[in-house]
């Protein structure tokens, strides 16, 4: 494995916070409102924490920029972001919600993207991958329009950068999980949540650990043929 520095997006989520456990390169690792936790976190990893609101515009660029000025060479990005799966009756959606929801969600990423898949592509390539959900294959469940939308967003941004990158050697992929049990499922009723784990061949949801390893994969530089793949982590209930 090599060891570009790589910039973390949603480092101090669950599922950030145990990809750094594992992680032992450079990390510019986005902060938004668990910095303790990152604080705490046992990694061998160098980290350079940047604060990031990624529910506006302003806040999205204000980022970008602290993070260049830390001049560090980006090699690898990692997208996590996303606000919580509320259910919603189509009718009730807000334009706020779901406004907040592509702009975390899918505005964030193309922003990052765009600021720094060209510099990776004259540094030589990279490689970048994200997290979608399930939702993305077969029918998603109701009353989740804008969490589901927004996926499916960043779903056709990183197929169309995989295509465009290739050349640049810059491969893209994601993962596209079933239920995770991490603080996001709250918003969720408890029976929900015990019907997904029914679901699943293990008989539970998934854990940040189980997405660890294939992320790990992804960023790895070991697997250059792997690109434009969206890998379902599902013990088999999802399969696209």
């Amino acid at each position: 494995m090599d060891k570009k520095t790589l910039l973390l997006l949603g480092a101090d989520s669950d599922i950030g916070l145990s990809f750094l456990e594992e992680w032992d390169g450079p990390v510019v690792a986005h902060v938004c409102k668990k910095a303790e936790l990152l604080d705490a976190c046992k990694t061998s990893a160098k980290l350079y924490k940047v604060y990031g609101d990624f529910s506006s515009k302003e806040g999205i660029e204000i980022f970008l920029e602290n993070v260049k000025s830390l001049n560090l060479e980006i090699g690898k990005i990692l997208y996590l972001p996303s606000l919580p799966a509320i259910p919603t009756k189509y009718a009730k959606v807000t334009d706020d919600q779901l406004e907040k929801t592509f702009m975390v969600g899918y505005y964030a990423a193309f922003r990052v993207f765009q600021t720094f898949l060209p510099i990776m592509a004259k540094n030589g390539g990279g490689q970048v991958a994200a997290i979608l959900t399930s939702y993305c294959f077969g029918a998603p469940p109701k009353f989740l329009t804008p969490y589901v939308s927004s996926k499916y967003a960043l779903y056709g941004l990183l197929r169309s950068l995989a295509v465009e990158y290739a050349s640049k050697n810059i491969t893209v992929n994601a993962i596209a999980p079933s239920m995770v049990e991490t603080s996001f499922v709250s918003n969720l009723p408890a029976f929900t949540v015990e019907q997904e784990a029914q679901k699943s061949p293990l008989g539970r949801n998934a854990t940040p650990a189980d997405l660890v390893p294939i992320l790990k994969l992804m960023l790895s530089g070991d697997a250059p043929y792997l690109n434009g793949a969206v890998i379902p982590v599902t013990s088999g209930s999802q399969l696209n």
